[in-house]
């Protein structure tokens, strides 16, 4: 059976997960802070908690559609293997980009202040999925087996889970360098270091992996419902665990470390997949499933790297717009409807954006691969010609 050029349920996952962290973030830097304290957005941030974690599971489910495709060039050192990781290395360069203080790379070598450095090498989203991807693409050629692949990546799937307690020790990584420090624990503010998060775009790996290698033999459904029934064992059994008198670990912090809590969001995300699952299944029946999935939401899924670097620059701003940001005119000053209303155009904005920017790419590859290469040769130009 020959696979579908995209899976609908996929991108309407990964929409909805990009849509929640857009809102999230624009609401949680505009709102003010009493209000922040209330109830209701104490469970905000409770719901948006999964948001994270799911921008990295869809990643990993990405990552296994793409390479299953052209299995065999994945498997050796072909130019395909180059691009894909070249185009890895490059979410890696731009997650520490988006992290300049200055628009000049004399002065980033020669003014960074220790908490500079300390907030230029912060893993976030992109660092964590970069690094993650290119540790597949390598594994990927070195076993150059399907069955050891899957294996290994399990077997890392559960090393990263109950790893984390254990990098996440101050006493354990006293003496850990600064880099390394930060790509593998939040001690020091990461938001997305490798441990716990890596686990969760190992899991969509393995999770699209195994649902990829079911589907032509007509096991699709199984696969699906085998998929919600354990996320919700998963839910309980981290619940029942955390309950015992029990602590393995010198160091642990369930919302933190918690091989526990790793799981239960884990298994929120295999409800969420599977239920988005039968949800296509049931409206693509329908006279008019585009009102049941919207082409602005599953647009939204399929670039959501791209939302995810324009969000941020337009929210918080980066080199290029220090002083010209949302944060910066209204950062932590609006009451409770202000604040909905600019979060409610700053969603909007970014929904033409990402058509405007799927339309490009659809229609004119040629013209967008020169955007590309001209944005980046103007930003490197000027970066380091930049005197100070």
């Amino acid at each position: 059976m020959r696979e579908p050029q995209r899976y609908w349920f996929l991108d309407l996952y990964r929409g909805l997960i990009v849509f929640f962290m857009v809102e999230g973030h624009a609401l949680r830097a505009l709102l003010v802070s009493e209000e922040q304290r209330q109830p209701w957005f104490v469970f905000h941030e409770l719901v948006h908690g999964i948001v994270g974690p799911g921008f990295l599971f869809g990643a990993g489910f990405a990552f296994a559609i793409a390479t299953r495709r052209r299995w065999e060039q994945a498997l050796t050192l072909s130019t395909h293997f180059f691009r894909r990781l070249w185009r890895a290395v490059l979410i890696l360069i731009i997650g520490y980009l988006l992290h300049l203080p200055y628009f000049s790379l004399r002065k980033s070598l020669e003014g960074f202040s220790p908490q500079e450095w300390n907030a230029f090498l912060a893993f976030d989203a992109l660092q964590c999925i970069g690094l993650t991807l290119i540790v597949l693409r390598l594994l990927l050629v070195t076993v150059r087996s399907e069955r050891l692949f899957v294996s290994a990546v399990m077997v890392l799937l559960f090393a990263v889970a109950y790893a984390t307690p254990l990098f996440w020790d101050p006493v354990r990584t006293a003496d850990v360098p600064l880099a390394f420090s930060q790509a593998i624990n939040g001690l020091n503010g990461s938001f997305f270091p490798l441990f716990p998060n890596a686990g969760f775009l190992l899991a969509g790996t393995l999770v699209a992996w195994l649902f990829l290698r079911e589907r032509p033999e007509g096991k699709e459904r199984g696969f699906i419902n085998n998929l919600g029934i354990t996320g919700i064992v998963l839910i309980l059994t981290g619940l029942l665990l955390d309950l015992m008198p029990v602590q393995i670990y010198p160091v642990y912090d369930f919302w933190f470390t918690s091989p526990n809590f790793f799981w239960i969001r884990l298994g929120v995300l295999f409800l969420m997949l599977s239920g988005l699952w039968y949800f296509e299944y049931a409206v693509s029946h329908r006279r008019r499933p585009g009102v049941w999935m919207p082409k602005w939401l599953t647009v939204f899924g399929i670039e959501s790297f791209f939302v995810y670097i324009a969000h941020l620059i337009v929210l918080y701003g980066w080199v290029l717009n220090p002083n010209q940001n949302a944060s910066a005119w209204w950062g932590l000053n609006l009451s409770l409807l202000p604040s909905l209303a600019v979060t409610t155009g700053f969603v909007i904005s970014m929904i033409l954006l990402a058509r405007g920017w799927n339309y490009g790419k659809k229609h004119h590859p040629v013209a967008m691969q020169g955007l590309y290469w001209w944005m980046g040769s103007v930003f490197l130009y000027y970066f380091v010609t930049n005197p100070w």
